[in-house]
């Protein structure tokens, strides 16, 4: 009988381990050990024209010095979105009549000019961007070709900045509660981020499982983005109002 109740208890153990593990809640991205909250970036930084220092900037988040500064196209009225792909940068802006503008990162000259887009937000993956016309995101080949358009659930308003990781979309919107939205590419499916908070910002970046934003006092901010914790937040300098960033990927030897 002592055996019986004892292969009983220890029955009853393993059940109840294996219930507390079915029942463990499932996070997207990499653990939290995972989430390196050390590292420093380089960032591409737009800045818009009616305001101090209009530009577009590399800026080095660990000596906090600006390493290139580039003008403006003339024709780009209201700059308002950037993305770097690692060879040309990309800007565009939500003036009337804009055009998006492939630049040489070293001179700022125009390489190609992609007309009647008006955007706030642009992010490149592969050979394919993508950005932010109202609350719907489109999708063309860097010809200009079009591809599809994404009609967003979460908001009602204008998306303010994109941001891409594999198969993920995230996008920024005008809300006090939960602004960063997940969007699967392939499903098409989105889920709000409800631990994230911030405001006051039209930036979004994502980078090592890090959300990145900027706030209104020009500080860049990273969060973790399965926890949404506060890892970090950098001050800038910057008198401008910063309405876009781009990483800047670092070769590590």
């Amino acid at each position: 009988m002592k055996n019986f109740k004892t292969l009983f208890f220890v029955s009853l153990v393993c059940i109840l381990l294996t219930a507390c593990n079915r029942n463990e809640p499932e996070y997207s991205g990499l653990p939290q050990e995972d989430i390196d909250v050390t590292t420093e970036y380089k960032w591409w930084i737009l800045t818009h024209k009616n305001y101090q220092k209009p530009g577009i900037y590399l800026f080095n988040e660990n000596t906090g010095m600006l390493e290139v500064e580039l003008k403006l196209p003339k024709a780009l009225q209201s700059p308002h979105a950037l993305a770097y792909d690692g060879e040309s940068l990309w800007v565009g802006g939500i003036g009337e009549n804009e055009s998006l503008y492939q630049l040489n990162p070293e001179t700022g000259d125009i390489i190609s000019e992609i007309p009647n887009i008006i955007t706030e937000g642009i992010a490149i993956q592969d050979n394919f961007i993508y950005y932010s016309s109202e609350n719907a995101i489109h999708k063309i080949n860097k010809n200009g070709s079009f591809i599809e358009t994404i009609e967003t659930e979460n908001t009602a308003l204008t998306i303010s900045d994109i941001a891409i990781d594999e198969n993920s979309l995230y996008y920024l919107r005008y809300s006090e509660t939960a602004p960063i939205v997940k969007l699967n590419l392939d499903s098409k499916s989105e889920t709000p981020l409800e631990t994230i908070e911030t405001s006051g910002t039209y930036c979004l970046s994502f980078v090592d499982n890090k959300i990145i934003t900027v706030s209104n006092l020009n500080e860049i901010n990273q969060n973790n983005a399965r926890t949404g914790e506060i890892l970090s937040s950098a001050p800038t300098g910057f008198e401008g109002w910063i309405t876009a960033i781009a990483l800047y990927p670092i070769d590590i030897e």
